[in-house]
């Protein structure tokens, strides 16, 4: 029972950061977008990033996110990794959200989150781009600034824009990597 309600309890803050996550993301993009009504678009699929998420480790099935009324699709990550949302038209997705777990006593993502970072990237972003150094630079300056409030950061990345945000009051501990389109693009 206890942990019935320790589990409500930690989803509810999960959800409660999260439905602040994309407010803040369609607060921002709205005043850049040319039509509000269709908001810019990845260019990738709900099925091509599952397959992607897949490769890691086992299935990944995603399903409506209880109580959006956005179409939000949601998919817990094997092994306790994480949690995967995803906004937008199936066809074409619009914002993605990663969020993976922080080994609280290494002060690092867990090994199991970073596979599936590894796998959200190379979906994404050519292999060039330094996505891994910068959010590993994120996570370090938000530990070590304050252990116990969120952290925003966002970086621009050829046609994308990635929001990372650490949330420590999250149990585990989580780091989230928002993905929309650039504005500038």
């Amino acid at each position: 029972m206890a942990s019935s309600i320790l589990h409500s309890s930690q989803l509810v803050k999960f959800l409660f950061l999260f439905v602040i996550l994309i407010a803040a993301v369609l607060i921002t993009s709205a005043p850049q977008a040319d039509d509000f009504a269709a908001p810019r678009r990845l260019g990738v699929s709900l099925a091509t990033l599952q397959k992607s998420l897949e490769k890691v480790a086992a299935p990944v099935v995603f399903s409506p996110r209880p109580g959006s009324t956005q179409g939000t699709q949601e998919a817990r990550l094997p092994n306790r990794a994480g949690v995967v949302q995803a906004s937008g038209d199936q066809g074409n997705l619009s914002v993605v959200v990663l969020w993976m777990v922080v080994d609280q006593q290494k002060k690092r993502l867990d090994s199991g989150s970073r596979g599936y970072l590894d796998a959200f990237m190379h979906t994404f972003l050519s292999e060039n781009e330094p996505v891994a150094v910068w959010l590993d630079q994120v996570l370090q300056r938000a530990l070590t600034e304050s252990e116990n409030d969120s952290h925003l950061e966002s970086q621009l990345f050829d046609t994308y824009q990635l929001k990372a945000t650490y949330v420590p009051s999250m149990t585990p501990p989580m780091l989230s990597l928002t993905l929309m389109k650039s504005p500038e693009e």
